[in-house]
């Protein structure tokens, strides 16, 4: 069973989301700005019930940077907002850190290491980060769709409900936490793309 054109747009738009809060180099961040998100642009009108009004932002707050042809202070930033920012990490990219132990490797750490374990799946960032990294549980979210959108139901059960019950919930308190550090527009742009996605997946 093929998977429906505007399933294609939000498995891309995942994938576009991993990108952004991965930290790109410089020439990962030119193809963004160049390719991957003006491709998305010009499909999301296509798309029934998916707001545009993120991508357009994304699009125009990477514009300076594709003009200037320097990516550069978007790694500084992410450093800043994400790993190790003056006075402590404004936004760390970690669930658990918006939950109420307000630490890594809390309890929905342990929870995203056992859905990967049983699904067989590989952490594909560093040995020592924390299995509740927003872009892991974006990639496992890419797998459970991709699979349930293929035609196996509960996958899709699965995701819908990983999206609405376990993401959206903590993304909206990162997205809040972000807001608060006065981010760079790419990285809160990206913020709100993941949460014009999660609902729209939650509703399957």
């Amino acid at each position: 069973m093929s998977i429906s054109h505007s399933k294609l747009f939000l498995l891309n738009v995942m994938e576009l989301c991993v990108s952004v809060f991965r930290g790109p180099d410089e020439h990962a961040w030119a193809e963004l700005a160049t390719h991957g998100v003006p491709e998305l642009l010009d499909r999301v009108q296509e798309i029934p019930g998916f707001p545009a009004d993120p991508l357009s932002a994304l699009d125009e707050a990477l514009a300076p940077y594709a003009e200037a042809e320097n990516f550069s202070p978007l790694e500084a930033e992410y450093v800043r907002l994400f790993i190790a920012g003056p006075g402590g990490v404004p936004a760390p990219l970690y669930e658990s850190c918006h939950g109420p132990e307000g630490r890594t490797m809390g309890r929905s750490a342990l929870a995203m290491r056992d859905r990967l374990a049983e699904a067989g799946l590989e952490i594909s960032l560093p040995s020592n980060e924390p299995p509740d990294h927003l872009t892991l549980e974006l990639e496992f979210l890419f797998h459970l769709c991709a699979e349930g959108w293929s035609g196996d139901p509960e996958f899709a059960d699965q995701a819908a409900r990983f999206a609405g019950e376990v993401m959206l919930p903590w993304v909206g308190r990162f997205r809040d936490a972000l807001a608060q550090a006065d981010p760079d527009p790419v990285f809160s742009a990206g913020a709100d793309l993941i949460l014009a996605l999660l609902p729209v997946v939650a509703e399957g």
